[in-house]
């Protein structure tokens, strides 16, 4: 599904117009981090405080984004012994704790409630608030099931898997919710997620 080189492509894709909210910067630094083992965290200065210091940028670039999501993954490959796609996966999975915690991530779990479609459908909007680029898009296909759908999407389909899978757990801890990829070629840009539960 993704690979160092599918994200290093779409990294190559990133314009300086295109940005995300710092607390996405900072909530893939915590995953990183979180996933790393003691000493390591350490060694690599990653903790971080629970909010940014007074004067920091609102937004970072996407290739920031992109590198240090490259290093964590390329980093913690090894040590969770996991292919990179499912490495990618498991950051975003972890990141997405803190970006639903956030108020703007807040609010949006509060409307959507524990309806797996209402938080699909608001998380696209999310999206488009949130970064400089991409289109997202929420198609209801039955009750259990919804397809997503992502055109210039810099970070890729494991990422948003596992950001997906993070904010409806959040509100669903109970329920299993699969996301798989459903189209797309590398690398990996515009594709499609079929979600179920």
């Amino acid at each position: 599904m993704d690979s160092p080189a599918h994200l290093q492509a779409r990294m190559a894709l990133c314009r300086p117009e295109h940005m995300v909210l710092d607390l996405f910067v900072r909530s893939l630094r915590e995953s990183i981090a979180q996933h790393m083992c003691r000493a390591l965290k350490h060694a690599a200065g990653v903790i971080l405080p629970d909010a940014p210091p007074r004067g920091s940028p609102t937004h970072r670039s996407a290739r920031e984004y992109l590198e240090l999501l490259h290093e964590g993954a390329s980093t913690l490959n090894p040590l969770l012994g996991q292919d990179y796609a499912a490495t990618v996966e498991q950051l975003s999975f972890t990141a997405a704790g803190p970006v639903f915690l956030a108020p703007v991530g807040a609010m949006v779990m509060a409307i959507a409630g524990e309806d797996p479609h209402r938080g699909l459908f608001l998380g696209s909007g999310l999206a488009e608030a949130t970064s400089t680029f991409g289109e997202r898009d929420y198609e209801r296909l039955a009750d259990n099931a919804a397809r997503l759908r992502f055109k210039d999407e810099f970070f890729g389909p494991a990422w948003c898997t596992g950001l997906v899978r993070g904010g409806l757990i959040q509100k669903n801890p109970e329920q299993r919710f699969h996301v798989r990829l459903e189209t797309g070629e590398p690398p990996y840009k515009d594709f499609s997620l079929l979600v179920t539960w």
